[in-house]
């Protein structure tokens, strides 16, 4: 049987959000103003941090390799030709969360869920991000390191995220506006908690989040 989860690119083809009657930005999620931004700066930050790595590993190098050969004229050269080849593969690989990233945004629109975030014990940096159905069961759950401001700023851990990408495989998440960014993964089901029941404490909170993933159309605004 044909799954009910739909890829969300420019196919035209009716995504999960869009049957619970949530949200889908009319445009593609790179198009949001400020998301190039975003990835230009993430991209500049990997990059500053892979020269200082290899400046630091280069300053390492040359110092092991001056307490051998005790002369400056063969330790830097022979230090430069050890550490270009892995630095070359490293600045590589750094790019490929920008690409991933960008490739995200460029083929899916925006999509806007009501969610529960939890804490997760066995990390101490990612969070567990549930999207809610509108009767408040688990419609998909991922797991990303959320930015530490976004997750002091959700009340209990309740509110409405937009989300690019096919919920399926990786995407996207980012706060109402479209900043700041994170990537999420879909949880596995060893990893998955149950969502709280619909009659649970708080579920009248959660009405009001559904409510407002229906009526959210900020980026009429955006774009």
């Amino acid at each position: 049987m044909r799954s009910s989860i739909r890829r969300s690119g420019n196919s035209g083809e009716r995504m999960l959000a869009e049957e619970y009657g949530y949200q889908v930005s009319p445009r593609p999620a790179i198009d949001t103003p400020g998301v190039e931004t975003q990835l230009q700066k993430f991209h500049r930050s990997r990059r500053r941090r892979g020269l200082w790595a290899s400046f630091a590993v280069l300053l390492l190098t040359s110092g092991i390799l001056y307490a051998f050969f005790h002369d400056t004229v063969y330790t830097l050269p022979l230090a430069f030709s050890l550490l270009f080849p892995p630095a070359a593969v490293y600045l590589s690989v750094a790019r490929e969360p920008v690409l991933r990233r960008r490739r995200t945004l460029e083929s899916n629109r925006w999509q806007v869920w009501p969610c529960l975030v939890e804490e997760i014990e066995t990390s101490a940096f990612e969070r567990r991000v549930v999207l809610l159905a509108p009767d408040k069961s688990a419609a998909a759950t991922f797991r990303g390191t959320m930015p530490e401001d976004v997750w002091l700023g959700m009340t209990d851990g309740r509110g409405v995220l937009w989300i690019a990408g096919d919920l399926r495989f990786p995407g996207v998440a980012a706060l109402p506006g479209g900043a700041p960014l994170w990537e999420i993964k879909p949880e596995t089901a060893a990893q998955r908690s149950p969502a709280p029941p619909a009659n649970a404490p708080g579920s009248g909170h959660l009405d009001a989040l559904v409510s407002e993933a229906r009526s959210v159309v900020l980026w009429n605004f955006l774009n």
